[in-house]
Formats: C-alpha cells, structure tokens, sequence
C-alpha cells in the first residue's frame, strides 16, 4: 500500500560544515546546531574542508574569517567557485569594511557575515531561512 505523502514523515537533516581553527569555537557551534537537529561536520582549516565537501554534500558552511594555512576569504572564494549553490556564514572577530569589502565579490554565496561572539537566535534564523528552500524542494517532491 502507498501512502499519501502528506502522512510519510520524513526529516531531512541538514548538513552543516563548520569550519574553525579554534576547537572551543567548532564544539560550541556543534553543540549549538545539533541541538537544532542539524548534522555538523566539522573542519579544522579550509584545506580540510575541501576533502570534506569534495565527499559529502553540504547545506550550508560556517567559515572563521581568519585561519592559519588557508584563511576564510580564500574558502569562500573556492567554495564560490566550485559549490555556488551552497550559502556560506562567515564568522569574524570583528566586522570591518575590510572584512566586508573582501567578501564583496562573493556576495550571491555569502548570507551573512556574523561577529564573534554570536548571537545565537540571529544565527539559528539565518540558517532556518537559508535552508527554507531545501524543504520546499523536499515537500514538492512526490513518492510514487
């Protein structure tokens, strides 16, 4: 017997990629979005973040400004360049014009630009509005 899609209950677990080079900042942010029922990968520099994205495929990235190796700007620029579909949050310590300026041309990938420490209820409705669209896509699926 199949069932009418509006009595199957499927839930879609987003998948996150949380990219820090301070591990207190990743584990509160994956603390945070597990919570919320989000699935967290985390990464620790941007060069591990392209292994990861390369394997998995992802929702949405939170990316620090600033990072050894591989900084925030240079993610953003290679995430823009090879998933730009995928809406980037970038974190900083502080938000500059500079800081805002060297993600301007990233501007259709990059939602939001959030300061350290962040507000969390700011940051949970970023998020909720940029994966809207993944559960429209979902709902207007059908099961046959």
């Amino acid at each position: 017997m199949i069932l009418p899609k509006s009595s199957i209950n499927v839930r879609y677990v987003k998948n996150i990629l949380v990219i820090d080079d301070d591990m207190n900042i990743r584990t509160a942010l994956a603390r945070e979005l597990r919570f919320l029922n989000y699935h967290v990968i985390p990464a620790e520099t941007g060069l591990v973040a392209i292994n990861k994205i390369a394997k998995q495929e992802m929702d949405l990235i939170i990316v620090d400004m600033r990072m050894p190796v591989m900084g925030g700007v240079e993610f953003v620029k290679y995430a823009f360049e090879n998933f730009p579909d995928i809406p980037i949050i970038v974190l900083s310590g502080t938000v500059t014009r500079e800081v805002l300026a060297q993600l301007q041309p990233y501007q259709s990938s990059v939602i939001d630009v959030l300061a350290k420490p962040w507000d969390s209820d700011h940051l949970h409705e970023v998020i909720r509005v940029a994966t809207m669209d993944l559960d429209e896509e979902l709902n207007e699926t059908s099961i046959d």
